[in-house]
C-alpha cells in the first residue's frame, strides 16, 4: 500500500478543516455557542431559511463538536487525504478543485431540496471525498482498467461503484438519515458527471457514442486514454489527449 504526497489543495483544504473543527469544539463545548448549526446545512420542512444560503457550501466545515466528532474527523481527513492527494496528483489541482466544486453542490443541492419536505441536516467533508473517488472510479471504468482496493484487492470499476452505493445504504439503515444518502449518492452522481462532461468530444460532432453491447468505454475523436505526465494545470487531465 503506498500513499500519495501532500498535494497543495488537500494540503490548504485539511488545515481549513482542522482550524473550523477546533473554531467549533471552542464555540460549541466552551462557549455554549452554535457554530456547527451556523455552517451544517440545517434544514427545515417548508421552511426557507436566511442560514441555508451560505450552508450549501459550509457544510463540510461541519464537524460534530465532541469526543465522537475527533475520531470521526481524524478518519475522515486520513480517507480524504488519501483520495483526493492521488487524484490531484495524477490530474492536478486545476481539476482536482473543479471536481470537488462539483461535487460541493451535487450533495448539498439535493440535501437542501428534499431537506425542505423532511427536514434534516447534513455535515462534514466525506460527501467531497466520495465525489473524487466516484471520479476516479468511472474514468478507470472509462479506460476499462482494474482498481486494486487498498492496494491489496482487484476488483472491476463496477464493482468497487457498487461497494460505493452500499456503504450509504448500510448507513442509512443504521441512522435512518435521509439526508446524509441523498447527499452520497448526489456526490457520486456529480464526480460521475465530472468525467462523463470531460469525456465527451470538444469539435462537437461524430462522438460520444458508446459499443453496440452498451458495456465499453465511451469513445471520441480525442482517443481517451491514460497516459503519464501531462501535469500542468493549463492542459487537459492526464487521461485526456
Amino acid at each position: 500500500m503506498r500513499f500519495p504526497p501532500l498535494t497543495p489543495t488537500v494540503r490548504a483544504l485539511l488545515v481549513v478543516f482542522l482550524v473550523a473543527f477546533v473554531a467549533q469544539l471552542v464555540s460549541d463545548v466552551w462557549l455554549d455557542g452554535r457554530l456547527f448549526e451556523l455552517l451544517s446545512l440545517s434544514v427545515y420542512p417548508g421552511e426557507l431559511r436566511l442560514p441555508n444560503l451560505w450552508q450549501l457550501v459550509t457544510y463540510p466545515l461541519a464537524q460534530i463538536p465532541g469526543p465522537q466528532g475527533v475520531s470521526s474527523f481524524l478518519f475522515g481527513a486520513f480517507f480524504f487525504y488519501w483520495i483526493v492527494a492521488s487524484f490531484e496528483q495524477q490530474h492536478g489541482a486545476r481539476w482536482t478543485r473543479r471536481v470537488l466544486g462539483l461535487t460541493l453542490l451535487g450533495a448539498s443541492l439535493p440535501s437542501f431540496a428534499v431537506g425542505l419536505l423532511l427536514g434534516g441536516r447534513v455535515s462534514g467533508f466525506s460527501f467531497l471525498t466520495f465525489g473524487v473517488l466516484a471520479a476516479g472510479v468511472w474514468m478507470a471504468r472509462i479506460l476499462r482498467q482494474r482498481i486494486a482496493l487498498f492496494g491489496q484487492w482487484e476488483m472491476t470499476p463496477t464493482q468497487l461503484l457498487l461497494l460505493l452505493l452500499a456503504l450509504p445504504a448500510l448507513e442509512f439503515l443504521a441512522s435512518k438519515n435521509t439526508l446524509h444518502l441523498v447527499a452520497d449518492l448526489g456526490a457520486t452522481g456529480a464526480g460521475i458527471l465530472f468525467v462523463e462532461l470531460l469525456s465527451r468530444p470538444r469539435d462537437g460532432g461524430g462522438g460520444g457514442t458508446r459499443d453496440r453491447k452498451g458495456s465499453g468505454p465511451r469513445k471520441n475523436p480525442h482517443g481517451l486514454r491514460a497516459i503519464r505526465g501531462g501535469k500542468d494545470d493549463g492542459e487537459p487531465p492526464q487521461w485526456l489527449n
